[in-house]
């Protein structure tokens, strides 16, 4: 019965009402706790796409609620093939549309991939922030969800077979494109439904397998990111990650690339203090000898203004340029060849190289970088939306430098590559390949406008260098461009070993230094 009341006859339902405050302010605590705790997919700060608007868009596919209804003449194409591809995965092992035989059990197959989905709609829905799916009702949610889901598992099914696809490649860059939009920050779906779709899934080629739906899933999204590397997991004997923690695609390619990074080592032939790098060091000393003994007689006499305290502070770290002159040089770390089909469409991680993220300054002058190609297609939009996904992390993970490894990577290189003279030494120690570029001097500005465009977004997402994985390799770094020896040394270089005039100054310091010698051996003589 109503309670409560007042003067102009309106009755209050004071119970139900409370009843209903009562539910609302419990949902509204579960949801809260549930951002706070686990991972939202959310929309890319505007700060960051309005710098990179292009780099968080898909330019071919839209995947999950977040771009669905974008820009259509730009993405009819791709829509057009998930129904195409969802014909081709519910005809695997169940027969093609001939007679009503096939048909009843291709119905079958649909209905069992929303039922599957629909038992998790919720789960699946708490994915995203509430206003992005709010005007979804559940049927129509369920649908999106199954429909691009299966688009995805029978591309994966496609590529690791090795089958071709006429239909996507009809498309100019399609391939590209597509690579590219299955990462995107904003364009996901929750893992746990493609395992289920996986699951539900008739899969001939994979019968003999007997990988389970959450591990054959995985498989399959890391052999087309990664290629063999990502197929085998054969990095440092790693392992895969447990798909239960596996938010979506790009939560998964982080995982593997960061893991490998933790993983990797030297191999033992070429560990710090080979007999070859002793003897290639002992080299370079004496080639350098002549020109330390110009050192003392022409740092005194050069302006404080053009000196490396005048350019440094103690918080930067050296550009590519000054830490060569320092006498660091820049290695890549040794890997097999990929075996991945020359024909086929490279996989998405393969421009950041075979071992992503590993850094490691060894022998105190050698310090090895990843290899980074230069794609101006895919490495851009790979390196933003991988730091998007480390930014958007929920608290507190948010806030430890370990979930912030390729912030901090490309962070690293932003400082060291500010220049096109930076770019060139790291091109020529192939630490930075540039694909499809100019060459030369076009390629180099290529490099440094990446790390500019990319190095701006690890700004944002304020990483400290000194506590993420790359913290003790910047401290040496930095400790090195404080050593006098080293600073006398890049001073002199910088200002008077510039080319043209490098080798003549080498020639006559080299002269000068034999000279030297034979007047000492002379006067001995005598």
């Amino acid at each position: 019965m109503p309670r409560g009341g007042s003067g102009d006859g309106i009755t209050v339902h004071v119970e139900r009402m409370a009843r209903e405050l009562m539910q609302r302010q419990e949902e509204a605590a579960s949801d809260e706790h549930h951002m706070v705790t686990s991972h939202r997919l959310n929309r890319v700060p505007a700060h960051l796409r309005d710098a990179n608007p292009d780099a968080y868009t898909p330019r071919f596919v839209a995947i999950g609620p977040l771009h669905r209804g974008g820009d259509r003449r730009r993405l009819a194409a791709g829509e057009r093939l998930k129904m195409a591809y969802l014909h081709s995965l519910i005809s695997r092992g169940n027969g093609h549309a001939g007679n009503a035989g096939d048909q009843a059990r291709q119905l079958a197959v649909i209905e069992d991939y929303i039922r599957v989905v629909a038992v998790k709609e919720r789960q699946a829905r708490a994915f995203y922030n509430g206003e992005d799916v709010a005007d979804m009702f559940p049927e129509e949610f369920v649908m999106m969800l199954v429909l691009d889901a299966c688009f995805i598992v029978e591309h994966l099914v496609n590529v690791a077979m090795g089958k071709d696809e006429p239909s996507l490649h009809a498309t100019p860059f399609a391939a590209v494109h597509l690579s590219v939009d299955l990462i995107l920050a904003e364009n996901q779906i929750p893992f746990f439904v493609l395992v289920d779709i996986v699951g539900a899934s008739r899969l001939p080629e994979f019968d003999n397998t007997s990988h389970s739906p959450p591990v054959l899933a995985m498989k399959l999204v890391l052999y087309y990111l990664a290629g063999d590397k990502g197929r085998d997991m054969a990095i440092g004997g790693g392992v895969l990650p447990a798909a239960e923690g596996i938010i979506d695609i790009l939560h998964l390619l982080h995982a593997v690339i960061t893991a490998a990074r933790t993983r990797w080592e030297l191999p033992p032939g070429i560990q710090d203090g080979a007999v070859v790098e002793t003897a290639q060091e002992a080299a370079r000393l004496l080639r350098r000898l002549p020109l330390l003994l110009l050192v003392p007689l022409l740092y005194p006499i050069l302006p404080e203004e053009r000196k490396w305290r005048a350019s440094y502070s103690d918080a930067d770290v050296p550009s590519a340029t000054d830490l060569k002159r320092m006498w660091v040089r820049f290695k890549k770390p040794p890997s097999s060849p990929s075996r991945h089909g020359g024909g086929a469409t490279p996989p998405i991680a393969s421009v950041m190289g075979p071992i992503p993220l590993a850094v490691k300054l060894s022998h105190e002058d050698k310090l090895r970088l990843p290899q980074l190609r230069i794609d101006h297609l895919r490495t851009a939009p790979l390196l933003l939306n991988l730091m998007a996904f480390e930014q958007s992390m929920p608290l507190p993970a948010a806030r430890s430098p370990a979930t912030h490894d390729v912030s901090a990577y490309v962070s690293l290189m932003a400082k060291m590559v500010q220049t096109a003279d930076d770019a060139g030494a790291m091109t020529a120690a192939e630490v930075v390949v540039v694909v499809h570029g100019g060459g030369g001097g076009e390629s180099r500005e290529e490099t440094v406008r990446l790390f500019r465009q990319v190095g701006a977004a690890a700004s944002g997402g304020e990483v400290e260098l000194e506590r993420s994985y790359l913290g003790k390799t910047v401290v040496e770094l930095r400790e090195r461009s404080r050593h006098p020896l080293f600073v006398m040394w890049a001073d002199v270089q910088r200002n008077y070993f510039t080319l043209p005039w490098a080798v003549v100054a080498e020639f006559v310091a080299f002269v000068t230094f034999v000279s030297t010698i034979v007047q000492l051996y002379s006067s001995f003589k005598k």
